[in-house]
C-alpha cells in the first residue's frame, strides 16, 4: 500500500503533510489509476463522502496555496508523529 494524495504532491506543497489530502491507494490506483484510470474520479467521490463538498472544494482552493515550513515546523511534526506512534503503539499492546 501507499500514500495516495489527493491533491498530488507536485502540486502544493501546502497539502503535502495534511492528513486529509492522504490515504492509503495500492500502487497501482496511485502510480497509474490517478493519471490514466477512473481512480481520480473514485478518490473525489470518496472525499466527498467522508469529508463533505465544502471541505472538498477549500481544499481544491487552496491547491496552489504556497506554503512556506521551516526547520521548526518540521520538528514539530515530528514531535507530533512521535506522539500518535508511542500512542498507536501502547493501543497494540
Amino acid at each position: 500500500m501507499q500514500g495516495g494524495h489527493y491533491i498530488p504532491k507536485g502540486k502544493s506543497s501546502f497539502h503535502a503533510f495534511n492528513e486529509d489530502n492522504v490515504h492509503v491507494q495500492c500502487p497501482g490506483c496511485n502510480l497509474y489509476g490517478m493519471k490514466h484510470g477512473i481512480a481520480a474520479h473514485n478518490y473525489t467521490m470518496w472525499m466527498i463522502e467522508k469529508y463533505g463538498r465544502k471541505r472538498v472544494n477549500a481544499m481544491l482552493a487552496d491547491a496552489n496555496k504556497p506554503n512556506k515550513l521551516y526547520a521548526a515546523d518540521y520538528r514539530e511534526m515530528i514531535r507530533a508523529y512521535n506522539a500518535k506512534i508511542k500512542k498507536l503503539k501502547s493501543k497494540m499492546l
